[in-house]
């Protein structure tokens, strides 16, 4: 990977901040990775990388134009007893220690459940960065719709491509159409544009994702494990609340998640939901990457 860079600065928020003749790079206060800037190109990030345990329920998670009280037994319940969609970090720990940086969060949400641990190791390169997170959760909820990081992008950063399934949208359970192949795309050609907005646009078995700025900016996501990913161009909130496509508003950047699992989609609306083999519970989960302008 090369060599290790030099030492983090601290900075008046509380931040840390380092530079290489690659790249400079800001952390939070919280360990949470706040800016990405290779040479050359422009900003990455319009928000810190950080967990994410929720998607916009799909129809077969249960439908959201019906009361809530006739969807007993469907998967969203629990998503928004809980409100995985607020998260709150609570630091457990932070070291800095030469170009490394770890960190570890208890995870609670907005409405006082308790989750589990969220930890991160940054290591710093001096052309690239290697993060590896660690999530264990409990047996608080059962049934996770994703566990993953997600980050606003700039929207700029609207091309991309990767090296998975495709060309089209595929879950856990709604893939054996799909080819591995390299795929080349944009974030409005991923949209899905479902009647009643939801989840859409995920990609499985992914070996690495190239974000493109459409002019200098290239930035790759690549990992010896399988992951997911998703990009688009509404926020989660958006696609909860509106109930009709045409009264989406799309958000001011993008929005990208990268996964290490994600939930099957079932067929719930009418039908039984997905397996058991593609539900996600408690344990511990695992994401890798080396991030690279290539």
């Amino acid at each position: 990977l090369g060599t290790s860079a030099t030492s983090f600065a601290l900075e008046k928020n509380g931040g840390y901040s380092l530079v290489t003749e690659s790249y400079s790079a800001s952390l939070t206060k919280e360990g949470l990775l706040s800016s990405l800037k290779f040479a050359g190109q422009k900003e990455l990030l319009e928000s810190p990388l950080t967990l994410c345990l929720y998607r916009p329920p799909t129809e077969n998670d249960g439908i959201k134009t019906f009361p809530l009280s006739t969807q007993e037994g469907k998967a969203f319940n629990a998503w928004i007893e809980h409100g995985l969609d607020q998260l709150v970090l609570e630091s457990l720990d932070l070291k800095a220690d030469g170009g490394s940086f770890t960190s570890r969060h208890r995870i609670k949400t907005s409405l006082g459940s308790e989750l589990g641990t969220f930890e991160q190791r940054w290591t710093f390169f001096d052309k690239k960065l290697h993060l590896q997170v660690v999530i264990s959760l409990n047996t608080v909820v059962d049934d996770y719709p994703r566990i993953g990081l997600s980050c606003a992008l700039n929207k700029r950063w609207s091309s991309l491509k990767w090296f998975g399934l495709g060309p089209v949208e595929n879950y856990p359970d709604r893939r054996a159409g799909c080819i591995v192949d390299e795929y080349r795309s944009t974030v409005h050609e991923l949209y899905v544009p479902y009647i009643v907005p939801q989840d859409y646009g995920e990609r499985t078995q992914v070996r690495y994702l190239d974000l493109f700025d459409g002019d200098k900016g290239r930035i790759r996501f690549a990992s010896m494990k399988h992951f997911a990913f998703s990009l688009q161009k509404f926020t989660q909130t958006e696609l909860w609340e509106k109930l009709h496509a045409d009264m989406l508003v799309q958000s001011a950047n993008n929005h990208l998640y990268l996964d290490s699992k994600v939930r099957g989609v079932g067929t719930a609306t009418c039908g039984p939901d997905t397996l058991d083999r593609y539900r996600i519970g408690s344990g511990v989960y695992r994401l890798e990457f080396v991030i690279s302008s290539v």
